[in-house]
């Protein structure tokens, strides 16, 4: 013990020699049960985010749109279908068209690879020396794009 004016201050280590009690062990567990009850809210925050998954299809959809109009351009010929469209280029077949809830791309009827995921419809349109590409999502976004060959446009300049 220290006394120092006139004060009695005892140790801490002696201040309570009874030890943890029943009741401090309730209510610090109820404060703790407290806490742990808003992590699924939390995380449903953090992981099942729909805005921030659409935010990420968007993303998708516009690399997708940048890859098909590079294989539209480079093209020979463009066969348009109201679910899916053929497009011949050096002699292959390349194919576009719904598989599923995935866009898919075949290459001469050969296989698949998935270039635009969790889609619920798409419909091709015939344009002038292009078409157009509409698509709806799982999260009832509605995305179009229009495509254009220059095919023609190089057969009028080397025609005069």
């Amino acid at each position: 013990m220290k006394i120092s004016c006139g004060i009695l201050i005892k140790s801490v280590r002696f201040l309570n020699n009874r030890g943890f009690t029943m009741l401090e062990m309730l209510f610090a567990f109820s404060i703790f049960l407290m806490v742990v009850s808003f992590f699924p809210l939390v995380f449903n925050y953090f992981f099942k985010d729909e805005p921030f998954e659409a935010r990420n299809k968007l993303m998708e959809w516009h690399v997708f749109v940048n890859q098909l109009k590079k294989e539209v351009r480079l093209s020979d010929e463009i066969v348009v279908f109201d679910d899916r469209i053929i497009l011949i280029k050096i002699g292959q077949k390349i194919q576009f068209d719904k598989h599923g809830s995935n866009i898919r791309r075949r290459l001469d009827d050969k296989g698949h690879e998935i270039v635009l995921q969790q889609v619920k419809s798409i419909r091709f349109e015939p344009l002038k020396d292009g078409m157009r590409l509409t698509v709806n999502d799982l999260f009832n976004q509605e995305h179009t794009a229009s495509f254009y060959s220059f095919l023609n446009l190089e057969e009028e300049y080397h025609d005069p």
